[in-house]
C-alpha cells in the first residue's frame, strides 16, 4: 500500500507501507505426482513428509508476499541469514485428526497461533496476523488431507515455522522473514502404550531461567538439551528433569527423542 506524506517542501511523495499477511492472496500450484501413502504401522515421528507445504516470504520494503502452497522441496537461503548466524527461529507444533464424518479437525488452533506471535515477537521477527495464518494452515490441511491416518491415536502433525532471513551478518532483528508450514503423519508417541518413565535429575544444564526464552517455542530452546539427553541415555534414562539454582527447584521435563 503507498500513502502518500508531506516533504519539507510542501510537496508529497509515496510511501510504502508493508503489506499485511493476506490470506486471500493464496497461490496453489500441485504437485504433478503424488508420493505413496506408507503403511500407518510404519510411520516414526517426523521422517514422512506430505506432498505440498506452505511458504510466504516477507521483506522489510513490500511487506509480506503472496502465501504459496506448493510441492514440498528444499528452501532457497542466503548462508547470512539471520536463522543461521542468530537463531531467530520459531515454530508450533499442532496436530489435525479426522472427525466422525471424515472431515479434518484442529486441536485448540487458536492458542498455538497465539503463541507463535508471542515467541515471534520475543525475538523480534516481523509481526503478521495469525487469523490469515491459521486460514492458510486450513487450507493447507484440506489440500494434503489424504494423508490423515484413520487409525485411533493416529494423526497429521503440522510444523509451522518462522525464521528471520535478513541476508546479511550483524547483530541486529531480521527485517526479512519466512513462514513455511509442514505436514507429517505420525503415530501415537507411545508406540507401545503410556507407560512410566525414567528420569534423570539435571542442574549443571539449564534449559529454561526467568527472564529468558523458555515459555516461548524457539528452536534455541532444543539444541542445549541434546547432550544432556545423550547423557542420560547412556545411563538408562528416558528423559530429563531439569533443576535450575543451587536450592534445586524443579522447573521442567519434556518428551525428546534421545537417539
Amino acid at each position: 500500500m503507498a500513502i502518500s506524506k508531506p516533504t519539507a517542501n510542501g510537496t508529497a511523495h509515496a510511501e510504502v507501507t508493508p503489506a499485511e499477511l493476506d490470506a486471500s492472496k493464496l497461490a496453489i500450484n500441485l504437485a504433478e505426482a503424488l508420493k505413496p501413502l506408507p503403511a500407518p504401522e510404519s510411520l516414526k515421528f517426523g521422517e514422512t513428509k506430505t506432498d505440498h507445504m506452505l511458504v510466504v516470504h516477507y521483506d522489510p520494503v513490500h511487506g509480506w508476499g503472496a502465501p504459496e502452497i506448493k510441492p514440498y522441496g528444499p528452501l532457497i537461503l542466503d548462508p547470512m541469514s539471520s536463522c543461521f548466524q542468530y537463531c531467530p527461529n520459531v515454530f508450533e507444533g499442532m496436530k489435525a485428526y479426522l472427525g466422525p464424518n471424515g472431515e479434518p479437525r484442529l486441536f485448540r488452533p487458536t492458542l498455538n497461533m497465539e503463541r507463535l506471535v508471542r515467541s515471534a515477537d520475543r525475538v523480534a521477527l516481523p509481526p503478521f496476523d495469525h487469523n490469515q495464518l491459521l486460514i492458510l494452515i486450513k487450507r493447507l490441511i484440506q489440500v494434503d488431507s489424504r494423508w490423515i491416518p484413520s487409525l485411533p491415536g493416529y494423526s497429521l502433525y503440522i510444523r509451522p515455522t518462522i525464521i528471520g532471513t535478513r541476508p546479511a551478518l550483524g547483530v541486529t532483528a531480521s527485517d526479512s522473514a519466512c513462514i513455511f508450514v509442514v505436514l507429517s503423519p505420525a503415530g501415537p508417541y507411545f508406540s507401545a502404550g503410556a507407560k512410566g518413565i525414567s528420569l534423570l535429575a539435571v542442574g549443571e544444564s539449564v534449559r529454561s531461567w526467568p527472564g529468558g526464552t523458555g515459555g516461548h517455542k524457539l528452536g534455541l530452546n532444543y539444541a542445549p538439551g541434546f547432550q544432556p539427553q545423550r547423557i542420560a541415555a547412556k545411563q538408562g534414562y528416558d528423559q530429563i528433569l531439569w533443576l535450575l539454582g543451587d536450592d534445586e527447584r524443579v522447573t521442567e521435563t519434556e518428551p525428546s527423542c534421545l537417539a
